[in-house]
């Protein structure tokens, strides 16, 4: 029986794409992908089961994770130049909660949550870090990422959920490929369309005896600000882009 995959966050940048990644690399043929929404009416696309899902009512996520064994969460604030606390307490700290809270008393196998390569900018900028290294946030939208990944492990630790956090770098989509690779100064912590759908999917279908990793979501960056050893070595993550190589031949074109 194929895993049942739920999806938070389904109309923001990187979830909309995913949709489409996962009929395109052929991932429907390993596992079901059903949507969570805390409005339906916003996603028309009838080739999924959608399901009422808010972050803010735990009863919500109780009811949406009903005979789910995988949940994907996008779904938070996340805007990483967000200042007010207010405008993060609710989808970031108290919705982080009510996921975790949610998938343990529906007995979710694991869930798979967005972290951010905010979590770590604090430290000094040479470092390349590595997967176990502790957060060091700059910002409190960081602030908020490592409490993402501290609540992994105590769910994890304490009622044995398996719990996997993506620390993930500037996704960029095909689309705004050409756009990025003409405004960024850097690109060590570029992730991919391609290598974000695939990071996500050997998430999802990594043995269920995996409980607990924090992963880095970076392509395999000329120059890295995320260490990908542990990454690909834990879920057996192969990234096929290299960002620098990639603008190179953007901007090579438009010569």
């Amino acid at each position: 029986m194929k895993l049942r995959v739920l999806l938070l966050g389904v109309t923001g940048r990187i979830g909309k794409n995913f949709v489409n990644d996962y009929f395109t690399h052929g991932y429907d043929k390993e596992y079901e992908l059903i949507v969570g929404l805390r409005n339906e009416n916003k996603f028309g696309d009838d080739r999924f089961e959608k399901r009422h899902a808010d972050l803010s009512n735990i009863d919500s996520l109780k009811k949406a994770f009903e005979r789910v064994d995988v949940v994907l969460n996008l779904a938070a604030n996340s805007n990483p130049m967000e200042e007010n606390f207010d405008n993060l307490l609710g989808p970031n700290l108290v919705g982080t909660y009510n996921l975790f809270e949610a998938a343990r008393i529906a007995k979710v196998k694991r869930v798979i949550t967005a972290s951010s390569v905010h979590a770590i900018k604090g430290y000094h900028e040479d470092k390349i870090v590595k997967e176990f290294d502790s957060p060091r946030p700059e910002n409190l939208y960081g602030a908020t990422k490592a409490f993402v990944e501290a609540m992994c492990h105590v769910y994890y630790k304490k009622y044995n959920l398996s719990c996997i956090a993506i620390r993930i770098g500037a996704y960029v989509s095909d689309d705004l490929l050409e756009k990025v690779c003409f405004t960024r100064d850097n690109y060590d912590y570029v992730i991919s369309q391609r290598d974000m759908a695939q990071l996500f999917h050997k998430s999802i279908i990594a043995p269920m005896t995996l409980k607990y990793a924090i992963l880095s979501g970076s392509s395999d960056n000329k120059k890295k600000r995320l260490d990908l050893e542990a990454t690909k070595k834990i879920i057996g993550y192969a990234p096929e882009d290299d960002s620098y190589k990639m603008c190179e031949n953007v901007k090579g074109m438009g010569k």
